[in-house]
């Protein structure tokens, strides 16, 4: 079932309900009403009799004309009854029609009593005058009030269906006015492809609106979409090409020696510079496994605490090019030192960075810091190498992406790509501040 005919139903539902529940309320109130004004009438034809019958010496002529006139007034099926205080029929005699003295003495009780039996409606009224004291009791049918509440629950009947009809294509109506923007949104979406992930939804102009949430979050998942597929024809692009490249030099090697007879040396010198390129190409296919595994190797998680990893990752380079600076300014709360996460990823995320640091920084000092602030904890990797073009450092995150100053340098280009991922896998941020021939610093914000 389609969403619009189901909100329809729906709907339409909830306005029966809403609508039998009012309906209801007014024949029940109706109903209570027309019982109250029959019982004012059974009073008031109780009274005229007992006027009639009682009360002729204490009043007027015109009185007397008066209560004459209604007399004949009957109700349906009406049947009146007197009885003096030995509970016995006087003035009328009783046939087949007469009431027990439990309900007379009830009535001599209460003074007035109101009662139901069976289709009939029965007022009992205890009477004074100076001849002496009588019930009145006086029973009839509404006959006519029933027939109008019949024609009232005809009526209603008819009405609760035809709004029920009504109220069912109004709700289509309504349904396809309000998912006419989310129908949009599906028509726009299924002409996007891979090809053309560019493509946005328009946002209207109240951004609380669901619909404009939705069309953001939709946006928002294409804009991720298109990075992705950028950043995976990037990475194709440049995998392949750096690839390639030790490849080609090993095959370019091979054929050349093969080509004509060589000496000793000149062998050696060919097998040494094909060792040097497997070690090269030996990098990347390592660097590429590292970088497809990042995002599933993070089951194993642990407390880890950041001073105790820095040391680490330091004493594992040791002294090899550059000397290295180790600070600290940890904060009182011991626990901000501490993240939960993947050691050894995280010791292949500083490894890269701080490597960056002993390759560009051209033998001069590193200095790496542990220090606490209002942003969280930061590790600080600094050097005063030759720092990042301002035009390059959005890029440096991506894979095999390298600045025009690095490219004297050895390198493949996935080290600091692959630190980015495994720092964002553990909830951490890199900020990178550079300057041309300054220097560059990696901050690394848990």
């Amino acid at each position: 079932m389609k969403v619009r005919d189901r909100l329809s139903l729906q709907f339409t539902f909830m306005f029966a309900i809403l609508l039998m529940i009012v309906l209801a309320g007014i024949f029940i109130l109706e109903n209570n009403n027309r019982r109250i004004s029959f019982y004012d009438k059974l009073e008031g034809r109780a009274l005229i009799v007992a006027e009639l019958y009682l009360a002729q010496d204490n009043m007027s002529q015109e009185n007397f004309k008066e209560v004459l006139k209604k007399y004949p007034q009957t109700l349906s099926h009406e049947v009146i009854r007197i009885y003096n205080d030995s509970y016995q029929p006087v003035f009328i005699k009783e046939d087949s029609i007469h009431w027990p003295v439990a309900t007379i003495k009830q009535v001599v009780n209460q003074k007035k009593i109101f009662f139901s039996q069976g289709d009939k409606q029965v007022v009992g009224l205890y009477y004074v005058d100076n001849s002496g004291n009588f019930v009145v009791i006086a029973s009839a049918i509404d006959d006519s009030g029933k027939e109008s509440m019949e024609k009232l629950a005809w009526i209603m009947s008819f009405l609760f269906l035809g709004s029920l009809f009504i109220t069912f294509f109004l709700g289509r109506i309504f349904a396809r006015i309000t998912l006419s923007p989310i129908i949009n949104i599906i028509d726009k979406v299924k002409i996007i492809r891979a090809t053309s992930l560019n493509q946005r939804l328009e946002v209207g102009k109240q951004p609380q609106d669901e619909i404009n949430q939705l069309s953001i979050t939709i946006n928002n998942l294409l804009e991720h979409l298109e990075q992705s597929f950028q950043a995976q024809q990037a990475f194709i692009t440049n995998a392949s090409h750096e690839l390639k490249t030790p490849l080609t030099t090993m095959m370019g090697d091979a054929e050349i020696s093969l080509k004509n007879e060589r000496t000793g040396e000149e062998y050696r010198n060919t097998i040494a510079g094909i060792i040097k390129e497997t070690e090269r190409l030996n990098t990347i296919l390592n660097s590429l496994l590292e970088l497809a595994q990042v995002t599933t190797d993070n089951s194993v998680l642990q407390k880890v605490r950041l001073d105790e990893l820095l040391w680490g990752v330091v004493d594992d380079f040791g002294n090899k090019l550059n000397p290295v600076k180790v600070e600290y300014n940890l904060p009182h709360d011991d626990t901000r030192n501490i993240i939960q996460g993947n050691a050894r990823l995280l010791f292949i995320a500083f490894s890269n960075i701080l490597k960056n640091a002993y390759k560009f920084s051209d033998g001069k000092t590193i200095t790496c810091k542990l220090y606490g602030s209002e942003n969280g904890t930061i590790v600080s990797i600094k050097d005063d190498g030759i720092g990042i073009n301002p035009t390059d450092v959005s890029n440096i995150f991506q894979p095999f992406y390298r600045a025009q100053n690095a490219y004297g340098f050895p390198g493949s280009g996935i080290g600091l790509s692959l630190a980015d991922k495994i720092i964002r896998l553990h909830n951490g941020k890199i900020e990178v501040l550079s300057e041309l021939n300054k220097g560059t610093e990696f901050r690394i914000i848990f």
